[in-house]
């Protein structure tokens, strides 16, 4: 889970953590950067409905779900 007031995910910054399998995203989050998540396969994103976070997770095809 990340704190709230984290506002930025930078490029690559999960990338290839294969055995990640979930994060929490708070609300603050605004920006995330190329290939933050890329070959995460076995990850589900948990965003709050609405956010910057989930229109993201839809936009890359990364499983979410919405609290």
């Amino acid at each position: 889970t990340l704190p709230d007031g984290v506002t930025f995910i930078d490029e690559l910054a999960f990338s290839d953590c294969s055995s990640l399998q979930s994060i929490s995203l708070p609300e603050s989050v605004t920006k995330i950067g190329l290939w933050a998540f890329d070959r995460c396969t076995s990850l589900t994103i948990h965003v709050p409905a609405g956010s910057y976070a989930e229109r993201y997770a839809k936009e890359n095809g990364i499983p979410f779900v919405a609290e």
